[in-house]
């Protein structure tokens, strides 16, 4: 089950990443923030394969679960890891690769740990100064960057206190950016969510586009002050060649990598509107990725169709073959095709309780033998019911007749739960 879970989270995630490509593009066309785009992309890669998961157990569970006291809690958990469809993997490999990922998760988790102990156990020799009526704190090498989630806290290098006034002003200026929009927040979400699903390739590229939307949004803030991008530009060059013989220990935990500078650059010149056309292109594009990352199948949850036509492959556990058909009664679950009616089931006295005004509902249940009979002797109703209603029905079970129930090509007993309504 795990194998097929991972391929299922891997597939979701890809066409969750096609259609934020396209979500993306359409929002830089249309100037629209880019970093939300990749925040909901990653959430739901993240999330998705889990909740489908869960939702698809829990329906399971209610579809299957039978209140005679036979149905015992252990054959309600068979229904649910056994009777679906599962590739046959090795419980060795199952382990291994359950192993790896909380290894790789353990690791990644363990050097977040150690970024932040190191920007903790150096912030205590940054030095406090007033720059430009902007209150930042001075490192060796260590930024410029904004540290801290929820004490927000402006980092300089030495180098920035002696730069050109105009250069300076367009640091500290994206730093303040950054710091209002409370942007490192997004990336710790980012690394979290890789940490804890190493393995989702999806997810890794994801939350590398998320860093590079978050800095793009941050230039475009910028810019709306009147700058002229050329010499944006030119900072983000200056930074970069200052960076490059400074200390990387800080910089991929705080700074974009400097691959995604011509991008950003790119991303400052002047563009055209957004055409109708383009515009329609991309959101059908962005919404079919995203329509078949909803349809594809979640792992262990058939169809009811599915479900009912079984091979005997799949017959839980709990069914040894060496079992006599004929003098056993099984499940719904249990067999290969169901006990269906022949005709309509009809409760001769309907009209009769209508008429004297009595309604509700009943809840039975019965077995359904070799022949196509119904059982009366087995007759139970299992909710609160007005008497009178359950004593119709059984007086009709009589007069119902149904296609046996199948297992392994033989006629076999089946319980059978019906619900009955008896409307005003």
């Amino acid at each position: 089950m795990i194998i097929s879970w991972l391929l299922f989270a891997l597939l979701t995630g890809g066409f969750l990443t096609t259609s934020a490509i396209a979500a993306d593009r359409l929002a830089s066309l249309s100037h629209r923030p880019r970093r939300f785009v990749w925040l909901t992309a990653l959430i739901l890669t993240a999330c998705w394969p889990v909740v489908s998961l869960l939702f698809s157990l829990v329906s399971r569970f209610n579809a299957s679960t039978v209140t005679s006291p036979e149905f015992t809690a252990a054959r309600r958990l068979a229904t649910l890891v056994v009777a679906s469809p599962s590739w046959a993997i090795s419980p060795f490999w199952t382990r291994a690769v359950i192993i790896a990922w909380l290894l790789c998760s353990a690791v990644l988790i363990a050097r977040l740990g150690l970024a932040l102990a190191y920007v903790h156990r150096n912030a205590a020799s940054w030095r406090l100064i007033d720059l430009d009526g902007t209150r930042v704190h001075v490192a060796a090498e260590a930024g410029p960057a904004v540290v801290g989630f929820r004490k927000m806290r402006i980092v300089v290098p030495e180098w920035v206190v002696e730069a050109d006034t105009t250069l300076r002003a367009l640091i500290i200026r994206h730093e303040v950016e950054h710091r209002q929009a409370r942007d490192p927040l997004l990336p710790l979400i980012a690394t979290v969510l890789t940490a804890l699903v190493p393995w989702n390739i999806p997810l890794w590229f994801q939350a590398h586009r998320l860093r590079l939307a978050i800095e793009i949004d941050c230039d475009r803030r910028v810019l709306r002050n009147g700058n002229s991008w050329r010499e944006y530009a030119q900072l983000l060059l200056t930074i970069a060649q200052q960076r490059s013989h400074s200390s990387p220990r800080l910089v991929p935990a705080l700074l974009e990598p400097s691959s995604n500078l011509e991008r950003r650059i790119t991303a400052m010149r002047p563009t055209s509107g957004l055409s109708r056309a383009n515009a329609f292109c991309l959101v059908l594009a962005a919404s079919s990725a995203f329509a078949l990352a909803c349809a594809l199948d979640k792992p262990q949850s058939p169809s009811a169709s599915e479900s009912s036509q079984r091979t005997t492959d799949h017959i839980p556990a709990v069914n040894p073959p060496q079992v006599d058909p004929a003098r056993s009664q099984f499940f719904e679950f249990q067999v290969e095709k169901l006990a269906s009616p022949i005709g309509a089931q009809y409760v001769q006295s309907r009209s009769e309780l209508k008429a004297a005004g009595i309604t509700g509902d009943v809840q039975a249940q019965y077995v359904v033998d070799e022949t196509g009979r119904a059982n009366v002797s087995t007759f139970k109703v299992i909710n609160d019911a007005d008497p009178r209603l359950a004593a119709a029905v059984k007086a009709s079970l009589p007069t119902w007749q149904f296609e046996p129930a199948t297992v392994g090509g033989r006629k076999v007993k089946q319980l059978v739960q019906q619900s009955f309504q008896f409307g005003g």
